[in-house]
């Protein structure tokens, strides 16, 4: 018996001792598996979360991105088409009044006068006025005045009128129409050798100034001196379309005159102007 028990006490230590390292190994994986599980959610929060987060982010910028861009392919498309729809418009609406104008000048006009000599429509003579080398002419030194030279013998409501000018010195010429003879009340049409166009209501008032109706520069005009421009006019109620070398320019609406003289300007905006006309054309409307 004594035998037995000491060999037992001897096994005792060896007991304590796998004890203790399953215990301490025990504790070093419960450690390890800490230690990852803690790694893993650092890992989650630094790096997969904020990346999950940035591709989430960069999926909605590139959303964004997208529809900014849709919606701006689908302005500029209204944009496009409401360019292409107003050009059509315009090149319609230029189309039909070059129309009307190239129909009623094809036929015989219904007066023809070369503006040789005086005759029958008794054109101003005198104050700048004058028939000179088998043309009319106009001329005014005055700066900031135009000098009106009317055919007194014409009344005239719906009509094409057309004439010749050339610009010899200073500034610009043009036509008159629906002109009262009392008061000079008219529309003129004035084209610069320098380009330019305006179209004026002038009420026969000394200190008002004429009003502009439509005005502008056209590349149909031939500029400089001495080039033969034709002008030309189509009234038809209150509507007036304008014309330089038989192409359409620009139109005004104004009801204030139905019918009037027909005439011819000299016009100085800045310099001595003298111009002088031939080939006055009318046809009735």
């Amino acid at each position: 018996m004594m035998e037995f028990e000491a060999e037992s006490n001897k096994e005792l230590p060896k007991t304590i001792y796998k004890n203790k390292f399953s215990r301490l190994m025990l504790v070093i994986v419960l450690a390890l598996l800490l230690l990852v599980g803690i790694s893993t959610l650092i890992g989650y929060n630094v790096a997969y979360q904020p990346y999950i987060q940035h591709m989430q982010s960069t999926a909605t910028v590139k959303a964004r991105i997208q529809q900014t861009a849709q919606a701006k392919s689908t302005y500029a498309a209204q944009v496009s088409a409401t360019l292409i729809a107003q050009t059509r418009a315009t090149a319609t609406f230029v189309a039909r009044h070059q129309n009307n104008y190239d129909q009623i000048t094809s036929t015989f006009p219904d007066i023809n006068d070369d503006l040789h000599n005086p005759d029958t429509y008794n054109w101003d003579t005198g104050s700048g006025c004058s028939f000179t080398n088998s043309t009319y002419n106009a001329s005014v030194a005055e700066k900031g005045f135009f000098l009106p030279c009317l055919a007194q013998n014409t009344k005239l409501s719906n009509f094409v009128y057309q004439v010749d000018m050339k610009i010899i010195t200073g500034d610009a010429g043009g036509l008159i129409i629906r002109a009262r003879e009392a008061n000079l009340q008219s529309y003129i049409f004035v084209a610069g050798q320098d380009g330019s166009y305006s179209i004026y209501y002038y009420s026969g008032e000394n200190k008002k100034a004429a009003q502009t109706l439509v005005d502008g520069y056209s590349d149909q005009i031939i500029t400089g001196y001495k080039q033969v421009n034709t002008l030309a006019v189509l009234a038809s109620g209150s509507s007036l379309d304008f014309y330089i070398n038989k192409k359409y320019v620009a139109s005004a609406i104004d009801t204030t005159l139905s019918s009037g003289q027909i005439g011819v300007l000299a016009n100085n905006y800045k310099r001595s102007t003298v111009v002088t006309y031939s080939h006055a054309r009318i046809w009735k409307l």
